[in-house]
């Protein structure tokens, strides 16, 4: 093979690679969206309130006396860190791609809110 068809080539490949179909997640080398998440940070969640979180109410049956809930931040390389209105749950801070689990072990209405981005809020219903 010849070296201008060796660069053709290579050139070919690149270019193949980096425009094919992809799941990649966003740009720029974004993590990927949490999997099994109950509740999703939506992207460009720090500029919305009720939308942040999704779905929001999330609505779960505590079933044989407790329920997990598993927050996923899909929001790109931006950190949350939920935090509940009173002191039940506070997850750290969560990375882009990072998922909290928190087991609720009564029924209720549970507020709470992004403590980076208190515009954020969201609400957790546990039924019987």
């Amino acid at each position: 093979m010849t070296r201008s068809r060796l660069i053709m080539l290579a050139a070919a490949t690149l270019v193949g690679s980096a425009c094919g179909s992809s799941t990649d997640y966003g740009s720029g080398g974004n993590p990927p969206p949490p999997p099994n998440a109950d509740v999703l940070i939506v992207v460009g969640a720090s500029t919305k309130t009720t939308t942040a979180f999704n779905p929001n109410p999330f609505t779960v049956a505590i079933g044989a006396g407790s329920v997990g809930v598993k927050w996923g931040n899909a929001d790109g390389t931006t950190p949350h860190h939920v935090v509940s209105d009173n002191p039940l749950f506070d997850s750290g801070q969560l990375a882009g791609g990072a998922t909290y689990t928190f087991t609720f072990t009564s029924t209720g209405t549970f507020t709470y809110h992004c403590s980076i981005h208190p515009n954020m809020v969201g609400t957790i219903q546990v039924t019987p």
